[in-house]
């Protein structure tokens, strides 16, 4: 029992662990080509400190007239508005340049537990 006890304990701390390599992973397949997670803006706009950030507001990047619309009006980027984005951009905000969608709800719920982290 005590065994079985330990073993579960280690199955679970792995895959928690599985998890944020995971979105790591998913960032890397869906985002990283354009996106960056440092201070510095690829293709598209840095995307550290991405949670709570008003839409739009990173410096020294050209956004699109949809998304400078939004954070115009003070919308902030949380894993609900970043959920529905990722999952069709150009739907929630018609002529965004990302191009990039994310069909799957747990690829999306992985890549922003990533982009949550410190």
């Amino acid at each position: 029992m005590k065994a079985a006890l330990i073993l579960t304990g280690l199955l679970s701390a792995s895959g928690v662990q599985a998890q944020t390599v995971s979105g790591e992973d998913l960032f890397e397949r869906y985002c990283a080509s354009c996106h960056e997670v440092t201070a510095a803006n690829g293709q598209g706009p840095s995307l550290k400190g991405l949670i709570g950030r008003k839409v739009a507001s990173v410096a020294g990047f050209a956004y699109s007239k949809a998304l400078k619309s939004a954070g115009a009006t003070g919308l902030r980027w949380d894993a609900v508005h970043l959920d529905q984005f990722l999952s069709d951009p150009s739907k929630l905000y018609p002529g965004t340049y990302m191009p990039q969608s994310v069909s799957k709800p747990e690829n999306r719920a992985a890549i922003i537990a990533y982009l949550k982290r410190p």
